[in-house]
């Protein structure tokens, strides 16, 4: 159940945290001003992405106003995590924050807690939290991690390995490669329940963002989330004929314009339609490695993430309504 796995057996171990005197520079961004803009705190293959492109489509007065918002700054701390960029780097290509501006970051990526509060303490409240069934996402990512690593070319035995489970969906013979070579294995859901955790200690109003519930009934979801944050809803946040108006003002770093782009975001950023209801089913727990099977306390398991997905369904306060 949510709250009982022990997130901070696995959480905040990725990287060394930044010195304290860094952490206190992330008030560069602000440079005077108050944010007070969304934030979305994301794992891995949630459907973040467009989650927060949709909001630059928002109109006030709806259809024929202005944007609302000017900016979606997508990741901004990641090249801190991955790449150890500094703060003056972060700074240098976001520029100054202000209320137009929507954030998304993934949990893992905050690198440290301190990092994390800054972010959670200075956003519109709620802070939007996007989750989806990890039945679904944490395959979606393993697809791509995969199908990049057999475009780089990999020893004949690996690409059948690999070939075996794209074909078949069935990663349970993948063990070795999805706990060891995945960065974080559990798609980062430790640390997304530890900020979740936090948010409750520390009194910040949060919403829970289903991608199944945004999927199903858009309209719905983001009009909840809309009346949360005081905004007019606007439906051309479903109905869309493609992202071409928001896309100039979604704002990347280096690295996920670079060689991620085509991987993880291409496909969404070319959206056309409108929000469409998905199809793919759910997979097995057979079908996912022994290694990640069960309830252990230094991996957090399928078993795991699949509890607290339904335990927060059932109780948490779920941007729409939403249940099981």
């Amino acid at each position: 159940m949510a709250g009982e796995f022990d997130v901070e057996a696995v959480a905040w171990t990725a990287r060394d945290p930044l010195p304290p005197a860094e952490v206190e520079r992330l008030d560069g961004l602000l440079d005077g001003a108050v944010w007070d803009g969304p934030l979305v705190v994301s794992m891995p293959r949630t459907g973040s992405t467009l989650l927060a492109t949709l909001f630059l489509l928002l109109r006030d007065p709806p259809g024929t106003g202005d944007h609302v918002f000017a900016r979606y700054l997508h990741e901004p701390v990641a090249p801190m995590f991955w790449e150890g960029r500094s703060v003056d780097d972060v700074v240098a290509w976001i520029g100054r924050l202000t209320s137009q501006d929507v954030v998304q970051e993934s949990a893992y990526q905050f690198r440290d807690r301190e990092i994390a509060r800054w972010f959670l303490h200075r956003a519109r409240r709620p802070v939007a939290f996007a989750m989806r069934d990890p039945r679904r996402a944490w395959p979606s990512r393993w697809r791509i991690l995969l199908r990049m690593r057999l475009a780089a070319g990999v020893p004949d035995a690996q690409a059948e390995r690999f070939r075996r489970a794209l074909e078949t969906d069935d990663f349970s013979h993948l063990g070795d490669v999805l706990v060891h070579e995945v960065d974080p294995p559990g798609n980062g859901w430790a640390e997304w329940l530890d900020l979740l955790a936090l948010c409750r200690e520390e009194g910040i109003d949060h919403v829970l963002v289903d991608h199944g519930g945004l999927r199903d009934d858009p309209e719905t979801v983001l009009a909840g989330l809309c009346d949360r944050w005081d905004l007019r809803y606007d439906p051309a946040m479903v109905r869309w004929d493609d992202l071409t108006e928001a896309i100039p003002r979604v704002v990347m770093s280096d690295l996920a314009t670079g060689p991620e782009f085509e991987w993880y975001y291409e496909s969404t950023l070319s959206s056309r339609g409108g929000i469409r209801r998905s199809r793919a089913g759910t997979l097995p727990l057979e079908a996912f490695p022994d290694e990640l099977r069960g309830s252990r306390r230094r991996v957090l398991t399928i078993d795991d993430a699949l509890a607290s997905y339904r335990d927060l369904l059932e109780r948490g306060d779920v941007a729409g309504g939403g249940g099981p």
